[in-house]
């Protein structure tokens, strides 16, 4: 009995301590990635190539903070519509597109935590994301797909003491992901989000 009373007793020091650290981060702008890789059929295979731009919000909530780093986890979700084709050339449609990665990253400098006043600062970061897409007036019109797997980030983040700025930072970060899904297809790309 002791030993539980104990144990409960460290978890709620912990979970006092996070509490008491999270503070809730915003950001917008936009994410262009592209989705590669083989589609495999029951008749045939063939390469598929997606460039996709997507609106993208990040909320992200810092729940370990120091004076000049942090530890989030985040939600840098989006939607938009890109263009899907196969790497000959001969054939290409509209994809429509939403994106929903939960990433956690580790950030030092600017935008750390929201009172930190660097002018220079970045993220590094791991996350698990999903990726569904559906393409329309293309020979890929049935591949309504879906990849997911492991993510991982990075990027820099630039703001300024200028009122002009009121304590906005620039975001530029880039991913990788590689798909488990069975056609294990990759996903690259780059972000530039506003930081409020």
């Amino acid at each position: 009995m002791l030993k539980k009373s104990f144990f409960l007793l460290i978890i709620a020091c912990v979970l006092t301590n996070i509490s008491y650290s999270q503070k809730l981060m915003h950001g917008f702008g936009t994410t262009i990635s592209v989705l590669y890789g083989r589609v495999v059929t029951p008749y045939s295979s063939s390469s598929l190539a997606i460039a996709q731009t997507n609106l993208t919000y990040f909320p992200r909530l810092n729940f370990i903070e120091k004076e000049n780093s942090s530890i989030s986890i985040g939600l840098p979700v989006g939607i938009g519509i890109g263009i899907a084709s196969n790497t000959s050339g001969n054939d290409a449609g509209i994809a429509f597109a939403y994106d929903l990665p939960a990433v956690l990253d580790y950030n030092i400098g600017c935008k750390s935590t929201s009172e930190n006043e660097n002018n220079f600062g970045g993220y590094f970061g791991v996350g698990f994301g999903y990726y569904k897409v559906s393409i329309s007036q293309s020979a890929y019109s049935d591949f309504k797909g879906a990849t997911y797997g492991t993510m991982f980030r990075g990027g820099v983040r630039v703001g300024s003491s200028s009122e002009s700025w009121q304590g906005h930072a620039l975001t530029i970060g880039v991913f990788y992901k590689k798909g488990l899904e069975k056609d294990k297809l990759s996903t690259i790309g780059f972000n530039v989000l506003v930081d409020l």
